[in-house]
């Protein structure tokens, strides 16, 4: 039963499975085993997966970025549900339902924004600097050291990238049920325009109080 109810909230509201892991036991001492002769083609070798792990926090935070506009969709929507609103009260029905997908649409947009904007906060990211590179020592012993920093720059990132991983993931769950809902009210507004019946306005015929006449003013006669 609680299988069922996970798959049906996971249909509707989506979240991640929450993993009892120590972020410090993933950072494990790394024994170089490295012949001389390839010193060099592992170093440059390490620096391109730091490197490949730096282009993946960007594209993570551009596809965030992209996110977090579609607030002004969900806006447009709900204002033209309220102007439907106040310009048709006499029909109940459809205006619950616009009001209904709004109130949805909006959720959906809010989760979508509020994990873009997590997928974009600020973080302690481990770089190298100066003091890395400033080491003494022969050229073996320099390349090694160097390796052994890159490799652990790349493994301390690598929970801070995944963190903005798995918040993009929701994000982009939560977008893809924005725009069903979009869709959803899309068709309603379609299936409204054909089938519903519009009462035209009736504007009030003029009746004067008095008609005018060649002899006298004599108050008008009501049908």
């Amino acid at each position: 039963m609680k299988k069922y109810l996970k798959v049906i909230r996971e249909f509707f509201w989506p979240l991640l499975d929450r993993v009892n892991d120590d972020k410090t036991e993933n950072i494990k001492s790394i024994e170089l085993r490295i012949n001389s002769v390839n010193l060099s083609k592992a170093l440059d070798l390490e620096f391109k997966i730091s490197q490949s792990e730096n282009e993946r926090r960007n594209s993570i935070e551009s596809k965030a970025s992209s996110f977090i506009s579609t607030i002004s969709i969900t806006t447009s929507l709900v204002v033209a549900s309220n102007t439907f609103t106040i310009g048709n009260s006499e029909y109940q029905i459809a205006i619950q339902c616009f009001v209904t997908l709004s109130f949805i649409l909006t959720l959906y947009t809010v989760r979508t924004v509020w994990f873009s904007v997590k997928a974009l906060a600020r973080k302690g990211y481990h770089v190298i600097d100066i003091n890395d590179i400033n080491i003494s020592g022969g050229e073996d012993d320099y390349y090694r050291s160097m390796i052994l920093r890159l490799s652990k720059y790349t493994q301390n990132n690598e929970p801070i990238i995944n963190e903005k991983v798995d918040n993009l993931v929701l994000a982009q769950e939560y977008y893809k049920r924005a725009i069903v809902i979009i869709c959803i009210y899309a068709l309603s507004v379609l299936i409204f325009c054909l089938f519903g019946k519009i009462k035209p306005k009736v504007e009030k015929e003029f009746k004067p109080k008095y008609v005018i006449t060649s002899s006298t003013t004599t108050p008008a006669t009501s049908p």
